[in-house]
């Protein structure tokens, strides 16, 4: 039988968590500074195709430039605009300081290309700009006034973590060399094969019905960065619907989902008496 497609492992948040007693969201492996080292960086290149830019094999001989997917010349800089000052962020609000990141580029008149940044394991997926021509300094301080801890810069010899000064435990890194290749456009779920992905869980029992939603949640938040040409996000196989009673702070670099305070509820007041 030919190999199953691997798919995605969801960072789950904590199990049993009390109403106003909510645990912290569970530490990845990888440190935050290794997390930058590790990532994989999508960009879409003028034109509209599609390039992952990954960590090289030991065995490479020399890192892939920016000269070869942009035809740009370094510096080239790599900077994100979610998770702003390190707070919990909703997909939408992740969505919102993305937009104001890509509002500020504009203003400067730098020019600008979207990427994603993502854990090699997709648990946390990050939305972002290339950008080209800034000094150092001039990127440190745009993406300090954006709240990010660091930025990346891309040269002939790799791509390497530049911090802000915003977290302590991010510091300057040495250069790591990069590999470039088309991305896999499939479903993000299964790391982008043409198959269909089928979410878990269950409609019977507290756990069953909260990985189905998890799952679901996870699933919409890598559709939204990365796209999907299987079902474009459509309705997929599985038992039941689940449904969100509280909202849900989505996986970065510092942790997995974590659940947040309930979700407003609405009141149908149809059936009260007249005044």
């Amino acid at each position: 039988m030919p190999e199953q497609p691997k798919e995605v492992s969801v960072p789950y948040p904590p199990e049993g968590d009390a109403p106003g007693k909510r645990r912290l969201r569970e530490r990845p492996d990888v440190s935050v500074q290794d997390s930058y080292r590790l990532n994989i960086i999508r960009v879409t290149v003028p034109g509209g195709s599609t390039i992952d830019v990954v960590p090289a094999a030991e065995d490479q001989a020399s890192s892939v430039g920016p000269a070869a997917v942009f035809g740009a010349e370094p510096p080239v800089w790599i900077v994100s605009g979610c998770n702003a000052f390190g707070r919990l962020s909703t997909l939408e609000e992740q969505a919102s300081t993305t937009e104001v990141l890509y509002e500020g580029l504009e203003l400067m008149g730098w020019t600008w290309h979207p990427v994603v940044l993502m854990a090699p394991g997709r648990e946390w997926v990050e939305t972002g700009a290339v950008v080209l021509g800034p000094s150092r300094d001039e990127i440190v301080s745009k993406a300090l006034y954006h709240g990010q801890e660091a930025v990346l810069l891309w040269d002939e010899d790799g791509i390497r973590v530049i911090a802000t000064g915003l977290a302590d435990d991010v510091v300057d890194g040495p250069p790591v060399a990069v590999a470039a290749s088309p991305a896999s456009l499939g479903c993000p779920m299964m790391f982008g094969a043409d198959v269909m992905c089928v979410r878990p869980g269950g409609p019977f029992g507290h756990r069953a019905m909260q990985a189905g939603l998890v799952w679901e949640l996870h699933r919409g938040l890598l559709v939204s960065a990365l796209g999907c040409t299987v079902c474009e996000g459509g309705v997929v196989h599985g038992h039941g619907r689940p449904i969100a009673l509280v909202s849900s702070f989505v996986p970065s670099r510092r942790g997995g989902w974590q659940w947040g305070p309930p979700l407003p509820t609405t009141v149908d007041d149809s059936g009260g008496e007249d005044d």
